[in-house]
């Protein structure tokens, strides 16, 4: 298996305050790095490599200010520019933005992660046309940043390599920002045997491919407000000590008892699912 310092975290925010990320850095953790959707810092994230993002262009000048603050040796491109209801900008206002303030970072050394895109047919198309634009003016991303959700193992597969091989440079390497398998319903979800297994064999999966340098399951969070789903649509509990939370309906979640080493040795943590969701903190 590679080395575990591909597996990190998607942390919002939003859970300082519940939770504490440090708790991920004990001894014995896979966990290496986070990131959390914001060019801010998370407390107390301490051994873990913290990467900044630049979720759209509202505020980009501080971004080289903050990702000095956070002594950051990358940083990811904008958060699915091509979905109305995510950073949405068109490609010209990217490239524009990016050769006016993420350029400079490259220019220091730093590694500039592109766009993350969405699973859906425009996003290739959208980050082809970015990367092409921003190569006509002298720049270039350092590594290419995907997402996907979906339901099956075999097109999680196919996405990432057909996405990979459309893009112009074999030779730099793919971030997996966001995945999880969900097939949307929420009336009908999918059994949560089939999150587990799907989880634990696509991460299991994504450490064997060379060209994939990182990867974040979709994700370690309990304000379902801040997941960027519908409300009752997506959460997760998760505790570092193993014993696992059971909800007593205070906190809007069903009982479902207690995942065990739900993806151990594959992340040192117990999860919970919610009963409308499909995504899990793994």
């Amino acid at each position: 298996m590679a080395s575990p310092s591909k597996r990190g975290l998607c942390w919002p925010t939003a859970n300082h305050g519940q939770d504490e990320v440090h708790t991920f850095t004990r001894p014995g953790s896979k966990i290496s790095w986070l990131y959390n959707w914001s060019p801010d810092a998370t407390p107390n994230a301490n051994s873990l490599d913290y990467v900044p993002m630049q979720w759209n262009h509202i505020h980009i000048d501080d971004l080289a200010s903050k990702a000095k603050t956070a002594n950051a040796t990358a940083v990811l491109g904008f958060n699915e520019p091509e979905l109305p209801d995510q950073s949405n900008m068109s490609v010209e206002l990217a490239a524009r933005e990016w050769l006016r303030c993420v350029e400079p970072l490259r220019k220091a050394g730093v590694r500039c992660g592109s766009p993350g895109i969405s699973s859906a047919p425009q996003g290739v198309v959208w980050l082809k046309e970015f990367i092409g634009r921003i190569r006509d003016r002298g720049s270039d991303v350092g590594f290419y940043c995907f997402h996907w959700y979906g339901v099956e193992l075999g097109q999680f597969y196919d996405y990432l390599w057909s996405t990979y091989y459309q893009m112009p440079d074999q030779t730099k390497k793919v971030w997996v920002t966001e995945w999880a398998s969900t097939n949307w319903d929420k009336d009908n979800p999918l059994p949560k045997e089939h999150v587990e297994a799907f989880a634990k064999t696509s991460a299991e999966y994504l450490d064997t491919l060379e060209w994939v340098e990182r990867y974040a399951w979709f994700g370690p969070m309990r304000d379902t407000a801040f997941s960027l789903f519908p409300d009752t649509w997506v959460a997760a509990q998760y505790k570092a000590d193993g014993t696992g939370p059971q909800s007593d309906g205070h906190d809007g979640l069903q009982k479902l008892g207690n995942l065990t080493n739900l993806l151990h040795p594959l992340y040192p943590y117990h999860t919970a699912m919610h009963p409308q969701t499909n995504a899990i903190c793994a």
